[in-house]
């Protein structure tokens, strides 16, 4: 009886084999790796997307209204203030950050307690508007006539150096009064204010806001 080879078949089809084994493997490496970098991606935050506005009295001084779009938790960001070139040429210089002690709720607590070390309240929600007290928005020393609206010496709100926009030596100096938003002779000029994301350190939102009598 004669034997059928087959040897050779089988050499044939082991090669075959191989590659199909290859192949599968790699798609299920290359699924698992597309799985975890979605699930990455997924996990990630997303910047929120929200309008704001502001007016600012030197009257009656700052509000800060959240006109619609994503709530932000208020541990997460930062209220920043940043004169325009109105003010002068190197103004970008003067960007200042809101200490939080200072900043109200809609019932005129502070929406970070100092003493406590716990916020008032957790997030900025669309409708909601955040305000800044006349006595916590003084920033100006008027040199030709002497008058102090900021004396070194007397503590309004929490924080003496908390202000909307504070520019060091007291705010004394003639070039300092040109950047302070409580200055009548700043009236009608316009500032910046940004809503900063601190983890990426990037500006979320921004509104112009005109100073008023």
């Amino acid at each position: 009886m004669m034997k059928r080879n087959t040897s050779r078949r089988n050499h044939a089809v082991s090669p075959v084999v191989g590659v199909m084994l290859m192949l599968v493997v790699t798609i299920l490496i290359a699924a698992v790796v597309s799985a975890f970098a979605g699930g990455l991606m997924k996990s990630q935050d997303k910047t929120p997307q929200l309008t704001i506005s502001g007016t600012y009295s030197q009257a009656k001084g700052l509000s800060i209204t959240h006109d619609g779009g994503d709530p932000v938790a208020l541990t997460t960001v930062t209220f920043l203030t940043t004169p325009s070139d109105m003010f002068g040429s190197d103004a970008a210089k003067f960007a200042w950050p809101i200490d939080k002690s200072i900043i109200n709720t809609s019932t005129g607590a502070p929406i970070y307690n100092t003493a406590t070390g716990f916020y008032n309240t957790s997030s900025f929600v669309a409708g909601d508007t955040l305000t800044v007290d006349r006595a916590d928005c003084l920033d100006w020393f008027d040199n030709s006539t002497g008058t102090v609206l900021v004396s070194p010496f007397t503590t309004y709100g929490v924080n003496a150096n908390a202000r909307v926009n504070w520019q060091g030596d007291n705010g004394k100096s003639d070039y300092f009064a040109a950047y302070s938003f409580d200055n009548p002779a700043n009236i009608g000029k316009y500032f910046y204010l940004d809503l900063v994301d601190n983890q990426r350190g990037t500006i979320i939102t921004r509104a112009k806001v005109t100073i008023s009598s």
